[in-house]
């Protein structure tokens, strides 16, 4: 899916930037499943750390050097520059150290996971990068006590939660939730949920 189809109007253009910025995650089925999220309410709060899932990352050509466009699946294109490998976790005596790869766009930073590139040496600190991919709630990045920024880490108010249900030939059918579902909850032809999170002020690319 291109950059333009995923642009959600009025989010993350300078025009109209927002004082307070929704964004929209993906539930992992493996974490909704195994009740590792939190059983969240419309309205309540929770702890996330989003993170961005690369599935395509390529030199910016002609494209603007810095842009960020995301849409209600929590799909997300956006063209900035890699950064420093952030250490989270140095190493010790259980283990090595633990670290993260970081994406700025504009004043804008993000954590990266590169598992869906076919070569992660791509991600070269300094290289100016257009990226595709999808934000998720990353739960080990949460529980982490490190003493080093997180970006994007923080406590979010739950504003929305769907849920999305194959109806072929036609589009995909839009399900409404209140809330985070329980495992029990999950249903299985569903193929994708998703969360609206509303955070603390960002400065937009």
């Amino acid at each position: 899916m291109s950059a333009g189809a995923c642009t959600h109007a009025g989010w993350t253009t300078r025009a109209h930037a927002r004082v307070r910025e929704v964004t929209t995650v993906q539930l992992p089925p493996r974490h909704l499943r195994a009740g590792r999220l939190p059983v969240v309410a419309i309205g309540e709060e929770l702890e996330v750390a989003p993170v961005l899932y690369l599935t395509e990352l390529a030199d910016v050509g002609c494209r603007a050097p810095t842009a960020w466009e995301a849409g209600p699946f929590g799909i997300v294109g956006a063209c900035g520059v890699v950064g420093e490998p952030r250490v989270l976790r140095p190493g010790d005596d259980e283990g090595g150290p633990y670290g993260v790869d970081v994406l700025r766009v504009g004043e804008r930073e993000v954590v990266v996971n590169p598992a869906g590139l076919e070569d992660i040496e791509q991600l070269e600190p300094g290289r100016p990068v257009f990226v595709e991919g999808s934000l998720y709630c990353d739960l080990d990045l949460v529980g982490l006590g490190s003493a080093v920024s997180v970006p994007m880490r923080g406590r979010y108010r739950l504003a929305a939660v769907r849920r999305y249900r194959a109806c072929l030939p036609g589009p995909p059918r839009t399900e409404p939730l209140d809330r985070v579902p329980a495992p029990e909850d999950v249903d299985p032809d569903v193929f994708l949920h998703v969360a609206d999170l509303v955070g603390p002020p960002r400065v937009q690319p």
